[in-house]
């Protein structure tokens, strides 16, 4: 009597099955929100939606979802998949972002039956970005402890202590850049502070941010910082570290002025400028990213005679 049945054939789903999944699919959803509200509130946003060519559009839908499959591949719903149930749970996410970003714009009046097909789809394709990540963050790392796996040590990330390398962090580096850039670079103040940024000021600019993301991730000890050691692999070096993210949160900005056409037509002193400025909200966010893995360098140490 405590069993679901669907058909005759169907296997019996357990109730503590459906209540996990209700559960995911309630986190995911607020998970969504949680990072994709401030951008559904942003007029450039909509703006955007119907200014950009519908190929521009799909270029960055194509980069979120590349980010959405290795965050999940790093942490992700559910463990010990395979690759294809890897990229299964990687089309629910962005599937979930999708009614979401159309259910939040509905409400908001931002799409109805007057809006034209080509503006309500560029809506919600651009919105949908930013809730994606959200939904992958909160199945990776806003997860109930109980849910995350027993050799996870550090119950601020589901991914066990130790599992993420030095191209991962780079890697959800790169998505948590472009998640905080997004935020930033459909508005005006990128391009007015890269045209008003004299040369000076940029070279002051790139080792302020150099040094603050460092001290963030190897110095202020924040749960999932990382000590002073090196590693075997370049990257897993303080310095080269920093210096890759940052190389990385650049790249991410140049891709995101790029594809809202904010390098259309300027000169590369103000396309450097852009990109510098937006580098800063960047690399905060490649450092928060690189936080939220941890890299397996600050474990406790065992107690004498521990086994």
């Amino acid at each position: 009597m405590g069993e679901v049945f669907v058909g005759e054939a169907s296997k019996p789903i357990e109730p503590d099955s459906v209540s996990t999944t209700s559960r995911d699919l309630v986190r995911a959803v607020g998970g969504g929100l949680l990072i994709g509200l401030p951008l559904l509130f942003t007029l450039e946003m909509w703006a955007h939606s119907f200014l950009l060519p519908s190929w521009k559009i799909v270029v960055l839908l194509g980069v979120a979802f590349v980010v959405v499959v290795g965050y999940s591949a790093l942490s992700g719903f559910r463990r010990d998949r395979t690759w294809a149930a890897l990229l299964v749970d990687s089309v629910e996410t962005m599937g979930i972002a999708a009614v979401v970003s159309t259910v939040a714009l509905l409400l908001l009046g931002r799409i109805g039956a007057e809006t034209g097909l080509r503006d309500a789809v560029g809506k919600i394709a651009l919105e949908m970005i930013p809730v994606a990540f959200g939904v992958s963050l909160a199945g990776a790392q806003l997860a109930s402890p109980d849910d995350a796996p027993e050799d996870a040590e550090d119950q601020g990330s589901t991914v066990a202590d130790g599992g993420v390398g030095a191209f991962g962090r780079l890697f959800i580096g790169g998505g948590a850049a472009l998640l905080f850039a997004l935020n930033i670079a459909p508005t005006e103040e990128p391009v007015l502070l890269g045209i008003e940024a004299d040369w000076w000021m940029l070279l002051m600019v790139v080792p302020a941010t150099l040094a603050i993301t460092f001290g963030l991730v190897f110095y202020a000890d924040f749960r999932g910082g990382r000590a002073f050691a090196v590693g075997d692999s370049p990257l897993d070096h303080p310095v080269t570290e920093t210096l890759a993210a940052y190389a990385v949160s650049l790249l991410v900005c140049l891709l995101l002025m790029w594809a809202i056409g904010r390098t259309d037509g300027v000169s590369w002193s103000v396309i450097i400028g852009q990109t510098v400025m937006l580098g800063i909200v960047a690399s905060f966010g490649a450092a928060a990213g690189r936080l939220l893995v941890g890299g397996g360098q600050k474990q406790s140490q065992p107690e004498p005679g521990a086994t």
